[in-house]
């Protein structure tokens, strides 16, 4: 006997409405995990970035500190070779004036030329030419200023200058 007018129908275990809940629950646990995976990929990306910027950073200091000790090398071969510039003016004007101060009269043969020295050779008609017009001058310029004679058989002496400057501070070589 049956008490109903209906036919039983089998219930679902999930209704429409769970059903609907169970598929948002599941979709927001994907959409999360799927968020978790892209921060933790976003972020060892970013470790991997920032140990390579460390690294590039290391390396440019590196680059620096090299530039830097080049430069530094560069200003002292520059100050050196100034130096040897200014050096070199001075001696082209020393030579130069010394030339100036040799008279017609006088013929030179050689010049030595030293940081502290000047030895000079040459001809002159007679001791009192070489005396008044070229050992005056340099007497003036230098400490000591010796002078050998040797006569010719022209008639004409030959000299021996030795003129030495005892202190030579200021002096470039």
């Amino acid at each position: 006997m049956s008490y109903s007018f209906v036919k039983p129908k089998l219930k679902p275990v999930f209704t429409l409405f769970s059903k609907i809940w169970i598929f948002f629950i599941l979709f927001c646990t994907i959409v999360i995990l799927a968020f978790d995976f892209f921060t933790i990929f976003s972020t060892k990306l970013n470790k991997d970035g920032r140990e390579n910027q460390l690294n590039l950073r290391d390396e440019y200091s590196q680059k620096i500190e090299a530039t830097d000790r080049q430069i530094t090398f560069i200003k002292k071969q520059k100050a050196a070779a100034e130096g040897v510039y200014a050096s070199n003016a001075v001696l082209k004007d020393s030579l130069q004036n010394l030339f100036d101060l040799i008279p017609d009269q006088i013929t030179l043969s050689k010049i030595d030329m030293d940081k502290n020295s000047l030895i000079i050779y040459g001809k002159t008609p007679s001791k009192d030419t070489f005396n008044f017009l070229l050992a005056s001058p340099l007497r003036s310029i230098f400490h000591t200023s010796n002078t050998v004679f040797y006569l010719n058989e022209d008639g004409w002496y030959r000299f021996v200058s030795t003129n030495k400057i005892l202190d030579s501070d200021g002096f470039n070589e």
